[in-house]
């Protein structure tokens, strides 16, 4: 466990697009943010400037994925609104052969799998001396950076709701989570979700990148059950399970 309590948050903006890993010319997006995507969000928060194209970063300075790692950090995404999800065409300009943006005349359409109205409540479990500062921001909404959902055409408007209490769950069978759940790190004899219970709801199982390293290799995935309709998930409980006064069951990723 990293953390006893949980800062919670709500994001939201008109357009979000969290690309998968899995996708070339047609960019497809996540049902939900990743934690990357997240913590590059709460970076921006904080003015934790991302590394160059050579993956350094100024010297003195700690890198984003050191200061949000598997070691400190849970996060856990609430669906607050129907996921919906559209194509949009984007006019993308080939810059690699002029010296000038002005002189650009190459153009390539392609089409971009965008979430609408997107809505999350994010639960994060950090353990960070910058954790005073992060609050203090996210309750004054003073942003060193705009932050923004996936792509920064796509800002985001961000909701500190509050800090509040983590407490163990004990329950040994299905109970009902708000958040998404890790398929992956249910270790039970029975089913990891109720399968009576899926016939009630709309759900979709996607394969997330979980734990980015510095060196950008991925050490952990898993298969990220979500329900598209912003309802509960009655699934059986592992170690990230965990209840919140007046917020109900959730699972860390």
């Amino acid at each position: 466990m990293i953390s006893k309590t949980v800062l919670i948050f709500d994001v939201s903006g008109e357009y979000g697009h969290f690309r998968k890993f899995n996708t070339t010319t047609s960019p497809l997006t996540y049902s939900i943010p990743t934690p990357s995507a997240i913590f590059g969000l709460l970076g921006a928060v904080l003015g934790i400037e991302r590394e160059d194209s050579h993956n350094k970063i100024r010297e003195g300075t700690e890198h984003l994925r050191e200061v949000f790692s598997s070691k400190n950090a849970l996060v856990a995404v609430r669906p607050l609104s129907e996921i919906k999800k559209v194509n949009i065409g984007f006019n993308l300009l080939d810059t690699g052969s002029y010296q000038s943006f002005f002189n650009v005349t190459n153009r390539t359409q392609i089409e971009y799998e965008l979430l609408k109205d997107p809505k999350f409540r994010i639960y994060l479990s950090w353990d960070h001396h910058l954790k005073s500062e992060l609050t203090e921001r996210l309750q004054n909404k003073r942003f060193h950076f705009n932050p923004y959902l996936g792509i920064s055409q796509m800002t985001a408007n961000v909701e500190f709701i509050g800090e509040k209490e983590l407490i163990e769950i004990s329950e040994k069978d299905y109970i009902d989570f708000n958040t998404a759940i890790n398929l992956s790190e249910i270790q039970s004899e029975k089913t990891s979700i109720d399968v009576d219970f899926i016939k009630e709801r709309v759900f979709q199982v996607e394969t997330f990148p979980l734990d980015m390293q510095i060196d950008r290799i991925i050490r952990r995935y898993g298969e990220i059950l979500v329900e598209m309709n912003g309802d509960s998930v009655r699934a059986m409980p592992n170690k990230n399970s965990f209840t919140i006064k007046n917020e109900g069951n959730i699972q860390f990723l």
